[in-house]
């Protein structure tokens, strides 16, 4: 029906419901598209940036971050995995770095590396959304663009 590098949908159970299974794990699993999500999911403007693209990700207009419509049924390799928290990139778009796993910068680009030591790694906050808009705004200060992933 519809696959992903990573992901596969099989059937269409119904209007939110999915059989899919996970190509990585071979696990099976219903996906649920929350009801507050449906008009995201729905939305026939969207279409994937790449086919490593979750078919469950959607981008949350008007901002710069993205939802995953099937959190609470998610299969369990989302569960305990998070790749990317944050992505960042330069004024050009092309994306720069990432975030990963608990605020750890991923980069070879040396500007984003010297403005990530000056502003960024001293931002002291428990909780992890504050800590995640202190880091878009110090960013979009410099010169970059932030999308941030729940």
């Amino acid at each position: 029906m519809n696959a992903t590098e990573f992901l596969e949908i099989e059937k269409r159970l119904s209007g939110r419901n999915f059989a899919c299974r996970m190509k990585i794990t071979g696990e099976r699993f219903i996906a649920s598209i929350e009801e507050e999500h449906l008009p995201l999911f729905n939305d026939p403007a969207f279409r994937p940036p790449s086919s490593r693209w979750c078919p469950f990700l959607r981008p949350v207009a008007g901002t710069d971050e993205y939802i995953c419509t099937v959190h609470t049924s998610r299969p369990q390799i989302c569960r305990g995995f998070t790749c990317c928290t944050i992505r960042i990139y330069g004024s050009d778009g092309r994306a720069v770095g990432s975030v990963k796993g608990r605020r750890s910068l991923s980069t070879a680009d040396a500007a984003l590396k010297d403005c990530w030591e000056n502003h960024i790694s001293s931002i002291v906050t428990d909780e992890e959304k504050t800590w995640k808009e202190q880091v878009r705004a110090a960013l979009r200060e410099h010169g970059y663009r932030v999308e941030i992933y729940e």
